[in-house]
């Protein structure tokens, strides 16, 4: 079966098949994942192992074209994939349909009900174990070669032994051209890593956070650049054999899992099995192997394909056509006379692959210009993916809002902020703050004035009573609410002062809407200079004073100049057993210690 699998030759469409159904099931992962609760970041192992070893499964095998085919289709699905996983979180919250979650995503980030930090973090974050899982798979895909045909024996005779002379490679050789690779290719999550720590800590981070995905598309480009080297580099650690006029690759760990021509008693399981970790013995012991298996398989006692010949691998008629600082590059005879493609590196002190070349006296130099590629990459993928985040942002972001009073924690898919035109009714979006605890205070968004945001027609959260009918006030720029016998007034307000100049406002507006004030209920104005928050308590009456009405008046600093406003009211006649429960989560909602009221019964 294995002698099969390795003569196929590639079947790109059947391979790009394979490739779609392995990254399917990294999507159902990535979704399943995000809807138990859980950071779906790890399902992208699954999407690059699944997508590569599809592409392999299917097409036969992976070549360089078709890691590239996998690669491409990989960014494509991982992006599709938190795509999906997004539209299913929202359905859950708000309960729109897949269809119209899915279509509310762009303008729901926008306008900020979806929270940026957390959708590109978790985006940047699936991409980034998306490139752990495929780089090793990759590396592995592409390490297999195709099976030559088998030389001419010289040595038919069984149990003739033929003089052989060993060229072990040097890994110490390589490992300047082997850090300037791995350097190319990772140089971008540097960035990457820095960006996303950065926009964790700022309230705009799209700008970014797209910057980040640019540093990791860099590095995926730049493995396909640097593959080839990495290969170079890992094929110093064979062993190359001249016997006669031809020339053997002999794959070390291979040779030694063949029981009979076993070496060393080292399994490879943390260590590759490597020339310079061989004793003396086992190197002797080494020698006979592959004697022998050079017998064995130019004799054609052993067919061309086996297990010993992947290990101990013919080069006939091996013609070099081209020499760099790094390797030898050439041709020899595959199956069915075709022209095989090689590189050797120059890792074999002493060896040269064919007459009238020099052997290496040197370790071959670093490639630095892969790194400086590298870098200069990430760089113009950042700032032309940062560039764009920040000109959709409409310039530089305004500075983000004081710190309130400690109030719960935003949800993690929705946290109200201003929001575009193209959005979803916010009349539909009116919902109980279960994201937030709640079951009985909802979570509203209500117009804020032109000018407060870079882009007019914007949305601001607001929290009130849950109600089937909340009322939309001055034409949207304000919310009314009441239930269990509260209610709550919510609007933005705009001073050229501080919190207290807004309370002051509201207070002098009902005193001149001709409500009958308690003078000997009206509180000093409390204020909280380092949060820039006010409160004012105000008693009144209603209905020829049969009524009482308590109010508690209060502001929040928004952003420079702009504040909310909220007017919460009780209503003691109207109050049920589930007027403490609202009253406790409105309490939390505006971090405030409410007064307890009496209903009006037990008054």
């Amino acid at each position: 079966m294995e002698t099969q699998r390795k003569e196929r030759r590639e079947n790109v469409a059947a391979g790009i098949v394979g490739a779609f159904l392995g990254a399917l099931l990294g999507v159902v992962c990535t979704i399943f994942i995000g809807q138990m609760g859980y950071i779906a970041s790890i399902s992208g192992l699954v999407m690059a192992v699944g997508a590569l070893k599809g592409y392999e499964l299917l097409g036969g095998a992976l070549s360089k074209k078709g890691a590239v085919i996998s690669s491409v289709l990989i960014l494509g699905m991982t992006y599709l994939a938190h795509q999906l996983s997004t539209a299913f979180s929202i359905n859950s919250e708000l309960g729109l349909g897949l269809v119209r979650s899915f279509e509310s995503i762009s303008p729901m980030l926008q306008t900020g009900l979806l929270d940026g930090k957390v959708y590109w973090g978790n985006l940047v974050m699936l991409y980034l174990f998306t490139l752990l899982g495929a780089v090793p798979t990759i590396i592995g895909g592409l390490r297999t070669a195709g099976m030559p045909d088998m030389p001419q024996s010289a040595f038919a005779a069984q149990g003739e032994l033929p003089e052989i002379t060993l060229y072990p490679g040097s890994t110490a050789w390589m490992r300047p051209l082997r850090l300037s690779a791995a350097a190319s290719m990772f140089l971008g999550l540097i960035p990457a890593v820095a960006l996303i720590f950065y926009s964790a800590a700022n309230s705009t981070p799209m700008a970014p956070t797209l910057a980040a995905l640019g540093c990791v598309a860099a590095c995926f480009i730049m493995i396909c650049f640097a593959m080839p080297s990495v290969q170079l580099c890992n094929r110093a650690m064979n062993l190359m054999v001249r016997s006669g006029k031809t020339v053997w690759r002999v794959t070390l760990p291979m040779l030694n899992n063949a029981d009979t021509y076993r070496f060393t008693k080292q399994t490879g399981a943390f260590r590759p099995i490597r020339w310079e970790t061989l004793n003396d013995t086992e190197r002797e012991q080494l020698k006979i192997s592959i004697q022998r298996a050079i017998a064995l398989l130019t004799s054609g006692q052993v067919m061309p394909g086996s297990a010993l010949g992947m290990a101990v691998m013919p080069l006939p008629n091996l013609q070099i056509t081209k020499e760099t600082p790094w390797a030898w590059k050439g041709t020899y005879q595959g199956k069915n006379g075709g022209e095989k493609k090689i590189s050797i590196p120059k890792a074999y002190e002493g060896f040269a692959p064919a007459p009238g070349l020099e052997p290496a006296q040197e370790p071959p130099p670093a490639r630095w210009s892969m790194p400086a590629a590298g870098a200069a990459l990430a760089l113009a993928l950042a700032l032309a993916a940062g560039g764009l985040a920040w000109a959709a942002e409409g310039g530089p972001s305004r500075p983000s809002p004081k710190p309130a009073v400690p109030s719960p924690a935003p949800s993690a898919t929705l946290r109200p902020q201003p929001s575009a035109a193209a959005q979803p009714d916010p009349r539909d979006l009116f919902h109980i703050g279960s994201e937030l605890g709640y079951q009985y205070t909802a979570v509203g968004y209500i117009k804020a004035p032109d000018g407060m945001f870079s882009q007019n027609g914007s949305y601001v959260d607001a929290h009130v009573p849950y109600s089937e009918n909340p009322l939309y006030l001055e034409d949207g720029h304000a919310i009314r609410s009441a239930a269990h016998g509260m209610e709550v007034t919510v609007r933005i307000a705009q001073t050229q002062g501080d919190a207290r100049d807004v309370v002051d406002q509201a207070y002098e507006l009902l005193a001149a809407s001709g409500a009958d004030i308690y003078e000997e209920g009206v509180q000093d104005t409390h204020y909280f200079e380092e949060y820039d928050i006010a409160v004012k308590q105000v008693s009144c009456f209603e209905e020829n004073r049969t009524k009482v009405r308590v109010l508690v008046l209060y502001a929040d600093y928004k952003q420079e100049g702009y504040y909310l406003s909220a007017s919460i009211v009780y209503q003691p006649e109207l109050m049920d057993a589930d007027c403490p429960a609202l009253l406790a989560e409105l309490s939390d909602a505006y971090a405030l210690n409410l007064p307890d009221i009496p209903p009006m019964d037990q008054m």
